[in-house]
């Protein structure tokens, strides 16, 4: 296996998907801010120079540890669908399902919404501080990395959005990894949100553009779509596993998935099986199996369905289902979609469990043209029936969540990953490989690692496999995610992981 070096830090630690994100926030870090200044830092990086994974367009989520109040938090700012939109609506233009690339997959960008509430509880400098790294990267631009090379390559050849074009092609090419990105437009959006606050990007011009440039075929969207949009403080949800208690994020998220797939994994007791052996892929394929069809049947926004989660993430639900094992479970239709998640530690304890996307590369394939913003397709998952069926101002099942792990002494990890549907599956990948197999947590992330795809097994290479005709066999590192972390150890030393698998480097100091 090949690991990337993790940083070991005394005072605080940042591991991102771009060194440049990790970066600007352990550079807040080092002028004073807490953990909750350098998410801020942090994501405003990303949304610059990852736009295809995680833009002001997008959403996000954060599960977090505030030392000062010695408690866990969560987050929910995801977005929700337009007022007008309607199931109705889209049948009557053609539609059988969701669109995947259309105005009509759009949801309200939740992104700038919770990264504002989030400073505003917790927050230690002036926001507008916080911007002026974010700022600078996209006025004079920054040096392309492999996966946003790719990307806009990718999105050349198939995005016909002139938006796209305009803000992410240089002299009507593809940038080149090295070569420097410039995005005015985007620069111009930051200094309004660092200025004016958020309610410029909900009720001022920049809702008002975006709101037009969606609205340019079919009119859905209204600006009172954006205004009213609230984040959601919520109750984490949590599980013990072998005596570690993990916290996930709750619905609209599909958190409680990974919580139920270790319920069962833990009647399984891998501890007595080798963790690159082919009994534990099968295994843990049939409990995901089981997971993911329950999560179909009861998840999505609670304000719209009643969810009985205490059951959902019980033990007793949990030995129920290991019944049906063995079990047959129609194919389903996973997406691995794109995203990017982040971790900090500092040193008064506070640890942050952090996530944001589009959903699939560039979202919706629409960048608004004068402000540069990649709008998300998250509205794409919603279905035309069951649980998580479209309606006005509903959230869909979100595919995004986060860990935090805590034992006798508190909160000692928080660890997440690029993943899509595959996410549940990843993280109880890490918290098995980390509590039944006691690796380190580098290792851990980085591990070969196995993902059901809804029909077939993706299995990286180093594990002991026959040659069964239901596995997809990857080199390793393959596309399986890429993942993050930080970790305590109970001396206070802080330890940052970036996957192997990404473009990203942990920072600390």
């Amino acid at each position: 296996m090949v690991f990337k070096t993790p940083f070991i830090a005394c005072n605080g630690v940042i591991a991102s998907e771009h060194p440049l994100a990790s970066m600007a926030g352990v550079k807040v870090l080092m002028n004073g801010g807490n953990a909750f200044d350098a998410t801020i830092a942090t994501s405003f990086t990303l949304a610059v120079t990852q736009p295809h994974l995680g833009g002001l367009g997008g959403d996000f989520f954060t599960l977090f540890y505030s030392a000062e109040q010695n408690k866990i938090y969560c987050l929910n700012s995801s977005g929700w669908a337009p007022k007008k939109l309607s199931i109705e609506f889209l049948k009557n233009l053609g539609y059988g399902e969701m669109p995947a690339f259309s105005p009509f997959s759009v949801t309200v960008p939740g992104l700038v919404a919770g990264l504002k509430e989030l400073h505003s509880k917790f927050g230690s400098l002036e926001f507008d501080k916080l911007l002026k790294g974010p700022i600078q990267f996209a006025e004079n631009g920054f040096p392309v990395y492999w996966s946003l090379s790719r990307a806009i390559e990718y999105g050349a050849e198939n995005f016909t959005d002139e938006g796209f074009r305009e803000n992410y092609l240089i002299n009507g090419r593809p940038p080149k990894v090295g070569q420097i990105l410039k995005q005015k437009n985007l620069a111009e959006v930051l200094k309004s949100i660092a200025y004016e606050g958020a309610d410029v990007f909900y009720k001022g011009w920049i809702a008002e553009e975006i709101v037009n440039y969606l609205n340019r075929g079919e009119e859905v969207f209204s600006v009172s779509d954006f205004s009213d949009f609230k984040p959601e403080w919520c109750k984490p949800i949590s599980i013990t596993y072998h005596g570690i208690r993990v916290y996930e994020i709750p619905p609209n998220s599909m958190g409680a998935t990974t919580l139920l797939m270790l319920n069962m994994l833990e009647e399984l007791n891998l501890k007595n099986i080798d963790p690159f052996s082919e009994k534990r892929i099968r295994l843990v394929t049939e409990v995901a199996k089981l997971a993911y069809r329950e999560r179909d049947n009861q998840l999505s926004d609670p304000r719209y369905i009643n969810i009985d989660l205490a059951k959902f993430i019980s033990k007793s639900f949990a030995r129920e289902l290991l019944k049906e094992i063995p079990q047959s479970t129609k194919n389903l239709n996973l997406s691995s979609g794109d995203t990017t998640y982040f971790a900090i530690a500092d040193k008064e304890g506070n640890i942050v469990s952090a996530i944001q996307s589009l959903f699939h590369p560039f979202g919706s394939r629409i960048v608004v043209k004068n402000l540069g913003i990649p709008l998300n397709n998250r509205g794409s998952y919603f279905k035309f029936e069951g649980p998580n069926k479209l309606e006005p101002r509903k959230r869909s099942l979100h595919t995004l969540s986060a860990l935090l792990l805590e034992d006798d002494e508190g909160v000692f990890a928080a660890l997440g990953a690029s993943g899509g549907d595959f996410r549940p599956q990843q993280h109880a990948l890490f918290v098995s490989n980390i509590v039944d197999y006691e690796m380190p947590v580098w290792e851990a992330l980085e591990a070969p690692r196995f993902l059901w795809n809804g029909e077939k097994i993706l299995v990286e290479e180093g594990y002991k496999t026959s040659n069964d005709k239901m596995y997809i066999k990857l080199k390793y590192p393959g596309r399986t995610g890429v993942a993050q972390g930080v970790y305590k150890y109970k001396d206070g030393t802080l330890i940052g992981i970036s996957d192997v698998r990404g473009d990203g480097l942990p920072y600390g100091y």
